[in-house]
């Protein structure tokens, strides 16, 4: 039994130094994309695609803040 808790340790370590490297990754690329989105308005493909997706950046910004939030926990969970 003690190697199904020392696999099971091991998997969520390895779980969230994956979650530490892929997070600020993720919240680069969207900040990325969000700042496209609001600089590009002036190029015809970005602003017609805004037309058709008005709530593109709400979306967005809805997952910076899941990314963030998941980000610090895996932070906090990681000093404990």
């Amino acid at each position: 039994m003690g190697n199904l808790g020392t696999a099971i340790e091991a998997f969520f370590t390895d779980l969230r130094a994956l979650a530490q490297i892929v997070a600020p990754i993720f919240a680069f690329l969207g900040v990325l994309g969000l700042g496209l989105m609001y600089l590009g308005s002036s190029i015809p493909v970005i602003a017609e695609w805004k037309k058709n997706n008005p709530q593109a950046s709400s979306s967005v910004v809805m997952g910076l803040i899941f990314v963030l939030l998941a980000s610090s926990v895996a932070s906090l969970i990681s000093f404990t």
